[in-house]
């Protein structure tokens, strides 16, 4: 079944019971990059390439919350909810509620 997941953004807007629908995935913050990175340097990985199980790379995040550095990062939030279909007025609709980027994913369609 695939996995909605929406931004911060999206997520305050949303009426308080569709918020009840979605879960807290991960807060990104500035820091938690850093440690990364020097963490994995320590360890002699220095092509260490930054990936959850959101997104595959640190540029993808960024996009997704429309920031252009990692320093833009502050306590930023996802949340998630699984979906039987997710469709394009579905999609619009989520849209309306975007302040920046574009803070809708789906992981696991077809």
């Amino acid at each position: 079944m695939p996995v909605l997941i929406i931004g911060w953004s999206i997520y305050n807007k949303l009426p308080e019971e569709e918020q009840k629908e979605f879960t807290l995935v991960e807060r990104y913050r500035t820091d938690y990059f850093y440690e990364c990175y020097e963490y994995e340097h320590a360890k002699g990985n220095k092509n260490y390439e930054w990936s959850d199980r959101c997104f595959k790379n640190q540029e993808e995040l960024l996009e997704f919350f429309d920031y252009e550095m990692i320093e833009e990062l502050n306590a930023d939030s996802i949340y998630a909810k699984r979906v039987e279909t997710f469709t394009d007025k579905e999609y619009k609709e989520l849209m309306k509620f975007s302040d920046a980027g574009n803070q809708i994913k789906l992981i696991g369609a077809n």
